[in-house]
């Protein structure tokens, strides 16, 4: 038998997760003569061991799975979708107007808040689909063997969802909305990048629309997007504030003909690093006028 086992008593106890070793009683001419059994009670430390796998792999705050996790089943998920002729969908979730939750309420009531919303949107899905929480506010849905049209009615039923949500905080109540981008998984779909990249774009396109929306990725809409800048400066902000590259600075506001230099104030700005280490420098749009002041 193997070593370990599961202990079921007669009566009503519970069962125990038990580990056990057999010890051979020998004659002096080495006849087996009987057998010692030592059972020992490893049910604790299995509880321990779940815990940890769970708190490992899932968000503390929402019950969600976390993004490791998340992005784990979606690597599965992608690799059964090269071998197979099944099709998944991905949906890249961001909240509309959740700061000003945070902003008038504090952070209490905009955890309690995305508790809520993640039970909410976990019930808006399948079993077999996995809801996650990748970050501050935004979610992600893997819709698995789950065919386009079906992953677009999924996402539409989970904006209306959380468009009919209020959250009551003492006197106030909010409503919020959340923008969806959906992109299809199957064969050839690229790295786990690319598809994030690509789901995240196209919440990105639903956000600018107004929110409230269900975008479904065009590689021709992103291209365009990407032609004018906005996703890849998007992209390279949020990178950014998750590598915790913005960096505080003042300067001292003085008149121009003066000799003072301490100024009656200060101007304080945030700088993002660039990738060769440096701040990267201010940039202008060039349709925007040039003052003297400048």
């Amino acid at each position: 038998m193997g070593k370990r086992a599961v202990l079921v008593p007669a009566n009503s106890s519970p069962e125990r997760s038990v580990e056990i070793s057999v010890t051979p009683l020998k004659s002096d001419g080495k006849e087996i003569l009987g057998l010692v059994v030592v059972m020992h009670d490893t049910s604790e430390l299995r509880g321990l061991t779940r815990q940890m796998t769970y708190q490992a792999s899932h968000d503390a705050l929402t019950g969600l799975v976390n993004r490791r996790e998340f992005e784990r089943r979606l690597r599965e998920a992608m690799d059964a979708a090269q071998t197979g002729d099944a099709g998944h969908a991905l949906c890249y979730l961001d909240l509309d107007r959740f700061k000003v939750v945070n902003d008038t309420c504090g952070h209490t009531a905009g955890d309690n808040m995305l508790r809520e919303v993640a039970t909410i949107i976990k019930d808006a899905v399948r079993d077999s689909d996995t809801a996650g929480r990748i970050g501050g506010d935004e979610f992600a849905l893997l819709l698995v063997g789950c065919p386009l049209e079906k992953a677009r009615q999924i996402a539409d039923d989970v904006v209306r969802a959380v468009d009919d949500y209020r959250f009551v905080w003492k006197d106030k109540i909010f409503n919020i909305g959340v923008s969806i981008g959906l992109v299809e998984i199957g064969r050839g779909g690229g790295s786990i990048e690319d598809i994030m990249n690509s789901a995240d774009s196209a919440c990105y396109v639903a956000k600018k629309q107004g929110g409230l929306h269900v975008h479904v990725y065009s590689a021709r809409e992103e291209a365009n997007a990407r032609h004018s800048g906005e996703i890849h400066w998007l992209q390279k902000l949020q990178g950014a504030l998750r590598d915790n590259k913005f960096e505080l600075y003042y300067q001292p506001i003085v008149h121009a003909h003066s000799s003072v230099t301490n100024g009656p104030g200060l101007e304080v700005f945030v700088r993002m690093e660039s990738e060769n280490g440096e701040p990267a420098a201010p940039r202008r749009n060039s349709s925007v006028r040039r003052s003297a002041t400048d």
